[in-house]
């Protein structure tokens, strides 16, 4: 990278790391982000696919995840407690070297923090992104802390509402509110405390909720479930008690634990789901966006913190590669353009899946669910059996 500049707005999980790679090539690093310190260990859990596990094992230690975590097998239930189907995790170790695990969003984060601070990486917390300029051959920006000026490169890690794809690309298309809502929380719940060997993912009769135990003996669920109207602000934040209600409502004729885990949780997590329309482009001569901000992909399957990892190990080899930043970011977008479509694709069919139920679909859903099960471990083959770092550039 021979001491380029480069300066990573978003300090989730594709920009740190990205810069772990990048300072390791010889770059110089520094990341801004718009939430506090505090606000990074905010958040509830996802899961984490060999694909991805395997660009962060190449990064940082993975081991302390294993101290908080639920395997990654999942069993499906419908409405009547009844098991469907099961998709068994544990064959992928010997595929593909790790399993699917679910994990705290924080803990990964964590982890990267750890790795950016031993290399030297400044990340510079509650700094937001207002205006981005070309001055000759660099970069500057105006943030909320300030001007930031010599910038070789620009790279917008910074989420599906990204600020740096508002900046370079004013036309381009917005997320699209998916008129579904995620909710989730961690609780406590004495007495229940034996740890999962699974996720278990019931479609209910009005809303689809999911749960799991981990191995301290915590509680994590999410539900997804329809709401019409697009939340504004810190909507949802206000009306917990009103979503709470709405979930146990929703639930009432779900198998009993499903009740029992929502009117134990005191502190909910809720947030709508957004789909992403493809971007035309990616980049600029000197700008480039990665994960979310470039093909942001809704939860449904799981992929979306892989896909960001995925990308941090191709933009990094492609940089490595071409001197041109131009030609490195186009490079960079022709490898992963397919790819990501096509894992978006399989997310957009998943969550219609999830929507609220048809009485008729559900009954051919719980007859056929475990043969398209058993064809899963075929299908995913190409998703998880991707190695990001072998990418050929």
């Amino acid at each position: 990278m021979d001491k380029r500049k480069i300066l990573i707005v978003g300090g989730g999980i594709a920009g740190p790391a990205l810069a772990i790679k990048l300072v390791e090539q010889g770059a110089q690093v520094k990341i801004i982000e718009a939430r506090s310190e505090a606000e990074m260990n905010e958040g509830l859990f996802f899961g984490i696919s060999p694909n991805g596990l395997n660009v962060l094992s190449g990064l940082v230690d993975i081991s302390p995840l294993y101290e908080e975590y639920v395997p990654g097998t999942l069993r499906f239930y419908n409405s009547k407690g009844q098991r469907i189907a099961e998709l068994d995790a544990s064959y992928q170790k010997e595929s593909y070297g790790i399993s699917s695990i679910q994990v705290r969003r924080s803990a990964i984060s964590k982890l990267l923090q750890e790795k950016l601070i031993s290399l030297g990486v400044q990340v510079e917390y509650g700094c937001k992104l207002i205006s981005i300029d070309y001055r000759e051959t660099k970069i500057e920006v105006e943030t909320g802390k300030g001007r930031l000026t010599g910038y070789d490169l620009l790279i917008g890690a910074d989420g599906i509402h990204s600020r740096c794809r508002r900046l370079i690309f004013p036309d381009a298309p917005k997320p699209v509110y998916t008129k579904m809502l995620s909710t989730g929380a961690i609780v406590k719940i004495p007495g229940w405390e034996e740890a999962s060997q699974a996720i278990d993912m019931t479609f209910g009769r009005e809303a689809f909720f999911g749960c799991s135990t981990t191995n301290t003996g915590k509680v994590w669920w999410f539900n997804n479930y329809d709401w019409e109207q697009e939340p504004r602000g810190s909507e949802l934040n206000l009306r917990q008690q009103h979503i709470k209600k709405d979930l146990l409502e929703l639930h009432q004729k779900d198998q009993p634990k499903i009740s029992r885990i929502i009117a134990a949780s005191s502190n909910l997590f809720a947030y709508p789901i957004y789909d992403m329309p493809a971007l035309e482009k990616w980049y600029t001569a000197k700008v480039c966006l990665i994960g979310d901000a470039a093909h942001a992909i809704s939860p449904h399957t799981g992929q979306g913190a892989s896909l960001a990892l995925e990308d941090s190990a191709v933009l990094a080899n492609c940089l490595a590669v071409y001197p041109d930043a131009g030609i490195a970011f186009s490079r960079f977008q022709q490898l992963r353009a397919a790819r990501v479509a096509r894992v978006i694709a399989q997310a957009r069919k998943i969550g219609r899946a999830k929507s609220k139920p048809n009485p008729i679909a559900n009954f051919f859903r719980d007859i056929m669910l475990k043969y398209f099960i058993n064809m899963e471990k075929k299908k995913m083959h190409w998703v998880y059996s991707y190695d990001a770092n072998k990418e050929v550039v």
